[in-house]
């Protein structure tokens, strides 16, 4: 199959770890490797990169052919005419909608997308150049919805507002009603879509997230790894993820100055970075933690696998956040690709994905107390550590590998 992938948004990193760029690597990557050809279209500036070419997800330096030939958006006229627009729409604050954008990304599938298959765009908010572009080329449009950005930006306290959230309203509707299949992260989402959005049940399928079961399942140089942070033998629980509010990391070193009073050699490692972390590392000066808690800072994506080889315990702690609607925690799929003992709250996919006594432990969120109980009773029993371990290894590599979440992405193809 010839598909498109679209991601409508300014100047994505491709080369950055991050959650999102993962995910498109390894969809695009997995693709590819079942024999279809994958063109990846995204906006760069006032360009739109159009790449088959992995490279793009280890450095920006791409030559121009991996960049799409554009109509009018490409005219020098146009380009003075969105200068002066944007201009004057920043002078008189009036509210970003994205228009310029969406006609680029319409504009470049136009010149493109003659013969493809299928359009697979990852839902943005206000982004609707991929569903004008299906509409106008009669291709196939496959939406995937990670979240409902309204909501979660509501969330983060970033709640739009007058004009930007009437059309972010309206363009959400636009493309929910133009795509033949919607893929739904979690069945929490999928069911709001139904719900709020009024969508078409037959329409929403659930595909969740995934993880590279080879990667994360080989062998590590763990004393190096432990060399590195400054340990030795100690009992390691860590975290790996970014520094977000819905990461209830407050929690965990509240919880963990209870584990350190049992367990005196205990160590928390977070790896990641963020917009919490000032307010996490006064939290650890105020516990008085600073010995016990070591603050990693966020690693390369491939460096993950050694760093959880030394966890004895993965945690994923989470608040309830925008009514658990959305959500498919990466860092879940890859700590059972690890065979890492986990313990996570009790929240939307995660929920089902951990089975509470089987392949991980459940606790309720904001529960400190629940947290510190867990935590001890795993790190004092390693024969329940490596028993949950292994079971999550097996349902992984059975049920979340990349390779199976390709083969339904296929399907999904098929059934549009």
């Amino acid at each position: 199959m010839k598909i498109a992938y679209i991601f409508q948004s300014i100047d994505m990193n491709f080369a950055e770890s991050f959650a999102v760029q993962l995910h498109i690597y390894h969809q695009v990557h997995g693709l590819q490797q079942a024999g279809h050809y994958v063109n990846l279209l995204a906006l760069q500036g006032r360009r739109v990169l159009c790449t088959e070419n992995l490279q793009v997800f280890e450095t920006n330096q791409l030559p121009e052919s991996d960049y799409a030939k554009l109509g009018l958006s490409g005219t020098k006229l146009f380009k003075l005419f969105e200068s002066v627009i944007r201009r004057v729409q920043k002078e008189l604050k009036i509210p970003y909608l994205a228009l310029f954008d969406s006609f680029r990304t319409y504009d470049a599938c136009c010149k493109t997308l003659q013969d493809y298959d299928v359009i697979h765009e990852r839902y943005n908010l206000f982004a609707i150049g991929g569903a004008w572009a299906s509409r106008k080329l009669g291709i196939p449009y496959i939406l995937e919805v990670n979240s409902d950005l309204l909501e979660e930006r509501q969330a983060q306290g970033k709640e739009e507002r007058g004009l930007r959230r009437l059309f972010g309203v309206w363009s959400t509707r636009f493309c929910f009603n133009r795509a033949q299949r919607i893929i739904c992260v979690s069945a929490q989402l999928k069911d709001h879509l139904a719900q709020k959005w009024q969508v078409d049940p037959n329409k929403l399928v659930v595909l969740p997230n995934a993880a590279d079961t080879e990667a994360f399942g080989r062998q590590y140089d763990n004393k190096s790894t432990r060399c590195r942070l400054g340990l030795n033998d100690e009992p390691v629980v860590m975290f790996v993820g970014g520094f977000y509010l819905w990461h209830d990391l407050g929690l965990l070193v509240k919880s963990f100055a209870q584990v350190v009073s049992k367990i005196p050699e205990a160590k928390l490692v977070l790896v990641g970075d963020g917009r919490t972390r000032s307010m996490i590392e006064a939290l650890v000066e105020e516990y008085s933690l600073q010995s016990a808690v070591i603050m990693a800072g966020a690693v390369e994506h491939r460096d993950v696998p050694k760093m959880l080889a030394i966890a004895a315990v993965a945690v994923a702690p989470n608040i309830q956040f925008f009514g658990g609607h959305g959500g498919s925690p990466l860092k879940i799929f890859e700590y059972m690709a690890a065979g890492k003992a986990i313990v996570a709250t009790r929240t939307g996919q995660v929920a089902e994905v951990i089975q509470d006594g089987h392949n991980g432990l459940l606790v309720e969120a904001g529960d400190e107390h629940e947290w510190a109980e867990t935590l001890i009773s795993l790190l004092s029993n390693p024969e329940a550590r490596n028993q949950l371990g292994q079971q999550a290894r097996q349902q992984a590599v059975a049920q979340h590998s990349w390779v199976n979440y390709v083969k339904r992405l296929e399907e999904i193809y098929s059934e549009r």
